[in-house]
């Protein structure tokens, strides 16, 4: 899968340096923030200007790749902006394979199973996880993400709920996967992990103010929406979503209208009222590893958008679901398949490769994931161990 990752990297490496990775749009905001444009950070044309500087020769862009993070992200890609374009990606992809390494340190404290096998065969089997690969192929910020959610796991195994809060409140530049893991845990009755949230996102919230100001600060939802419901703004087609708004929506007919919309809605809700229910079940401090898997296996379903390179965060499930098992179910079973059938479809590259640049259908991923939700909300109720 590695190998597999590595071929298709190095036949799109020309384009690259061009300027057609998502970096482009963190490298973008960094820019604007070091010529004291930040007032102006949503400002369409303004982005397109910049980008032109870096980022001009590309013939199927006819607009800017625009930035919708929050303001606050854009202050880490800054010191970024004094290496050339080409130079700063492999920076940053350099920088979160550290990350990698890091996770999976984090991961062998945390995780009993794992303290047998080396931090660098983690940290180079992760980059064989399609998402991951995805995630450094396009210079996206998914990795981050990812230690913030494993040193909030990490803290919550320590029973320091409200410094998980905090961890995870600095992954909130992906609020729509943040929100809902602090909301389950909060159902979950650890409601200390929500006051460290609440602390460090006003923070980050009065950074972003400071930043851009009062008239972007409250306008960017509405931008951010504008975005995200535009393809010609490169808003990303239903059909490349792997969550549920995706495979509902991500079909040609009449669910990719209201109907879908509404279908797609109630299916978020049922799915989080379940994963809400079910993991209630799991409150003893043995069901950790599951409780916190089936909340991240949740929030990429139902997340108003997630993309393939989101799904670095299953990492976390991956590791902790297979320790779980490992440790909790029939020995023999569980050695010879430590993760259910449905996760298989998720670590295989050419899959991945297929539905994204044959079949135009990465929707598709979100019924493993389904299966997998499922799986895990199946576990039958007990004290663990």
């Amino acid at each position: 899968m590695l190998w597999s990752n590595l071929l298709l990297f190095f036949h799109f490496r020309e384009g690259i340096s061009r300027g057609y990775p998502d970096f482009t749009v963190f490298y973008t905001a960094a820019k604007m923030l070091r010529q004291g444009l930040s007032h102006q950070l949503y400002d369409s044309q303004l982005q397109w200007k910049v980008q032109q500087t870096f980022a001009g020769n590309i013939p199927f862009r006819s607009g800017p790749l625009p930035y919708i993070h929050p303001p606050f992200e854009a202050l880490i890609f800054l010191p970024l902006t004094w290496l050339s374009y080409p130079r700063a990606f492999v920076a940053w992809d350099l920088f979160n394979i550290l990350i990698l390494f890091g996770v999976a340190r984090l991961l062998r404290r945390s995780v009993e199973t794992l303290r047998i096998i080396p931090e660098w065969k983690l940290a180079i089997g992760s980059i064989a996880f399609f998402p991951v690969f995805a995630c450094l192929f396009e210079g996206q910020d998914s990795i981050l993400m990812l230690l913030c959610c494993a040193l909030g796991f990490y803290a919550l195994k320590r029973n320091a709920d409200v410094l998980s809060g905090c961890w995870l409140a600095l992954a909130a530049f992906k609020f729509q996967f943040m929100i809902p893991i602090v909301l389950l845990f909060v159902i979950w009755k650890r409601r200390r992990v929500a006051i460290g949230f609440l602390a460090v996102a006003t923070v980050l919230a009065l950074i972003s103010l400071a930043l851009v100001g009062v008239r972007s600060f409250f306008q960017y939802p509405a931008y951010v929406l504008r975005i995200a419901n535009s393809l010609p703004l490169s808003g990303v087609p239903a059909d490349l979503l792997p969550n549920l708004h995706g495979l509902v929506m991500g079909w040609h007919g009449p669910l990719s209208g209201t109907l879908g919309k509404a279908i797609a809605a109630l299916g978020t809700i049922a799915l989080f009222v379940l994963a809400a229910w079910r993991g209630w079940t799991f409150r003893h401090p043995g069901r950790l590893e599951l409780q916190f898997s089936l909340a991240v296996v949740t929030a990429v379903l139902v997340a108003w958008q997630t993309n393939t390179h989101d799904l670095s965060l299953l990492v976390l499930p991956l590791a902790l679901d297979a320790d779980y098992r490992l440790r909790n179910l029939d020995e023999e079973a569980s050695a010879r398949y430590p993760l259910p059938n449905a996760v298989l479809p998720l670590l295989i590259s050419p899959v991945w490769i297929v539905i994204w640049f044959v079949l135009y259908k990465v929707n598709l991923m979100a019924i493993p994931l389904l299966w997998w939700t499922w799986t895990m909300g199946r576990e039958p109720v007990g004290d663990g161990r």
